[in-house]
């Protein structure tokens, strides 16, 4: 019966987001199981080189994989030699062209290398004074990006079971159900006998118990919920201070287990437990939750602000929620852009825009208003305005100071507003890196165990040193530099220089003046009823919503790109250049190119991709939307890491219920169905009568007096033995019949 309640508790606690799942240490930390090194210039200098051969590795892929993308499918020999001569390797192009795929595939494997060769693993060294030839060789390799580990001891091996537990999760709004997560501590203790339970989200706690995180009283209420932590995952004793801290009694000590304890940063915290709002002992980093309808507060800030201001906590969700009609108003003011033709409509939809997280310029567009209240109520020709909200308010009579000081009063307003609430109610959510510091410092003391505090380089290495001071495990995280002025200059005159040399080398004699002009380039508008399809997935952690429009005959039209959970300037970064690639899509740009230019680019967020049964992995969002519309709209297959049928029933003709492939998609299948969504096949389930009846009149033609062929068949009483279809009719004058449907074809019984 013991064990049962256990897997019952530890059962219920995966299912409140308290306890993950089982996993693996390899699969929270990248330098599980790795042996230290004595931290010297000479080793950190192997980092550093294979860091940066990692990044040269990746580059020289993608730019390989491009010169070889430009040559086509079946180049000539002059573009093959012509692509020597600008530098493609002489070896590279031996082997594309001894591969069975030929060049695109070979362009393909390197593409896809790019993506799939993991980064380097961090370095692992043994804690150690920071003399000055360290910090160089330290500085040196955190600027190629790279992650190094300072700690006393080794983490658990990579195979060692673990599972984290979110302490912020048993808070609720009557405080600490301490009961429940002794009981899940304890039950997720037991299922580790020799692994470790990794403790998250104590930051998260202490702004749901309504403490400050850098006040003395978070500071100890964190220590407190480790050592509570602790006690039940181990049998340790709770000391009297830590319990009263939490309105408790002190536990006597119950016998030591087998399971560690430990407080790390994870390498993928959202993909173990998705709802946890802060990393081991860090403060929360983002108080906002952004939801369907506008951006909110998330659940610790809910909590710390009901129990620490709970008269507070109405009026700041309130204004959030009125963010956009406030922000609209204190920018530009409501009656100035009623007098000058907007209606309520209008405004809603502003608001709307503003609230969402929209830049002014975007909210204010002609995809926001619409054309009717361009035309209509403004008088003013909507072609001007797609992606230009400016230009607009300047029509109306707004100043360019105008325009710039409402843009300034918009810009993070949302942002500011939660922060200016939480920091009335006491909360602060800019904490120094030495505020972390101490709480961790405190967390781990009360742990007795491994606690490790992650310090980005540009907090510098004296915080480091601190650090290991107080006797913390440090994870150094590292960012690739950009090129310095330098080198930016001297890149621009080269590549400057490589333009005119270009210019000069494919010169052309002077051709005679032509009086005629090529017809202009016209935009081709969407039907105001269209097609098209939604994909939601999650890339790195991270929920991206694609919906695409097509024109009539199925191709592209348009995007858009919907980010949950972001700030706003990166949500409207996204919506605009959605609009962007959507204008050029209406303007004839091919989705090739848009493909060619941002499929394997790579930034943050990226990593594993959920939701789509195509793409695994994805480099950055623009590399999985715009490989996922390769896929569905040019028929990529190169690009996908997974194969799958598109067929509409079963699985069409893979499972032998018919013989022939899966149709191509035709002019008549683009009148009904998206393109996009089928990937650009015809599911089986649908069949195109009309088109089948016309394929056997043409074989068997039977034209009438003035040559006109009826295609309608008078269809039988009985059903098609083949499909139990009641679409059968005679096929001839012999007793043959044969089915609209399936294409069966029999002899009547006798």
């Amino acid at each position: 019966m013991a064990a049962k309640s256990h897997s019952e508790i530890l059962e219920a606690a995966e299912a409140d987001g308290l306890i993950s799942r089982e996993v693996r240490m390899r699969d929270i930390s990248r330098s599980a199981g790795r042996a230290l090194q004595p931290l010297t210039p000479a080793a950190l200098e192997q980092v550093r080189a294979a860091w940066s051969a990692a990044n040269l590795l990746g580059v020289s892929q993608l730019a390989t994989a491009e010169m070889l993308e430009r040559l086509g499918d079946a180049p000539r020999n002059a573009e093959l030699a012509e692509a020597i001569a600008a530098g493609l390797p002489q070896d590279v192009l031996e082997e594309a062209l001894r591969q069975p795929g030929g060049i695109q595939k070979t362009a393909a494997a390197l593409r896809a290398a790019a993506v799939s060769t993991p980064s380097p693993r961090p370095g692992m060294f043994e804690t150690g004074h920071l003399d000055a030839p360290v910090r160089a060789a330290l500085d040196a390799v955190l600027d190629e990006g790279a992650e190094i580990h300072l700690a006393r001891a080794p983490l658990p091996d990579a195979a060692t079971r673990c599972r984290v537990i979110d302490v912020a999760a048993a808070i609720g709004p009557g405080g600490l159900e301490a009961d429940y997560l002794v009981s899940a501590a304890d039950a997720a203790a037991r299922s580790l006998p020799d692994g470790v339970l990794v403790i998250a989200g104590l930051g998260a706690a202490v702004m749901s118990l309504g403490l400050d995180y850098a006040s003395e009283a978070g500071i100890a209420a964190g220590a407190a919920l480790t050592a509570l932590v602790r006690t039940a995952a181990t049998g340790a004793a709770l000391p009297a201070a830590h319990a009263r801290v939490l309105g408790l009694e002190a536990i006597k000590a119950a016998g030591r287990r087998g399971c560690q304890v430990a407080i790390l940063p994870l390498s993928d915290l959202g993909g173990v437990l998705p709802d946890c709002e802060s990393e081991g002992a860090a403060p929360v980093r983002t108080v906002l939750a952004y939801g369907e309808e506008s951006p909110s507060l998330g659940r610790a800030a809910r909590l710390g602000l009901a129990r620490r201001a709970p008269e507070q906590l109405p009026v700041l969700l309130g204004r959030l929620a009125s963010a956009g009609e406030q922000d609209l108003d204190a920018a530009l003011g409501r009656s100035k852009l009623r007098d000058r033709g907007f209606s309520d409509d209008a405004l809603e939809r502003v608001t709307r825009a503003i609230g969402d997280g929209l830049p002014l310029n975007a909210a204010f567009s002609r995809w926001v208003l619409g054309d009717e209240i361009i035309t209509n109520d403004l008088r003013l020709s909507p072609e001007r305005f797609d992606s230009d909200g400016r230009a607009l308010l300047s029509a109306v009579g707004f100043s360019k100071k105008d325009i710039a000081s409402a843009e300034a009063a918009i810009d993070g307003a949302v942002e500011d507003i939660a922060g200016k609430g939480l920091a009335t109610a006491g909360f602060s959510l800019n904490v120094s890196m030495d505020a972390e510091l101490r709480f961790t410092s405190a967390a781990a003391r009360a742990l007795n165990g491994m606690a490790m505090l992650r310090v980005p380089a540009q907090e510098g290495l004296a915080m480091a040193e601190a650090a290991m001071a107080a006797g913390l495990a440090v994870l150094l995280t590292g960012h690739r530099t950009p090129p310095s002025e330098d080198v930016r200059e001297r890149m621009e005159q080269i590549l400057s220089l490589a333009e005119e040399l270009a210019e000069d080398a494919e010169a052309l004699p002077a051709l005679p003046v032509l009086t005629e002009q090529g017809p202009p380039v016209r935009r081709t508008r969407l039907p105001d009823r269209r097609k098209g399809y939604i994909q939601k997935a999650t890339v790195g952690g991270h929920k991206v919503y694609l919906h695409t429009g097509e024109f009539d005959d199925g191709s592209l039209g348009e995007i858009f790109i919907d980010m949950h959970k972001e700030g706003a300037a990166f949500r409207s970064l996204m919506n605009n250049f959605a609009i962007s690639v959507s204008l050029g899509l209406q303007y004839g740009v091919p989705l090739e190119e848009y493909a060619d230019a941002f499929v394997f680019t790579r930034f943050e967020p990226a990593g594993e991709v959920t939701g789509n049964d195509r793409i695994t992995k994805a480099t950055s969002i623009l590399d999985y939307i715009f490989r996922e519309l390769a896929l569905s709209y040019l028929g990529r297959d190169d690009l996908a890491e997974a194969d799958v049928t598109h067929d509409g029933l079963g699985r069409g003709a893979g499972d032998a219920t018919r013989g022939a492939q899966t149709a191509a998609f035709t002019t008549e299948a683009a009148q009904i169905i998206s393109r996009g969504f089928s990937r650009g096949q015809l599911p089986d389930n649908i069949v195109i009568l009309n088109k089948r009846r016309a394929e056997k009149a043409a074989e068997e033609p039977d034209a009438d007096d003035d040559g006109t062929i009826d295609l309608t068949p008078a269809y039988l009483a009985q059903a098609c033995p083949a499909c139990g279809s009641f679409t059968l009719f005679e096929a001839g004058p012999d007793g043959h019949h044969a089915c609209d449907t399936c294409g069966e074809e029999s002899r009547a019984t006798q």
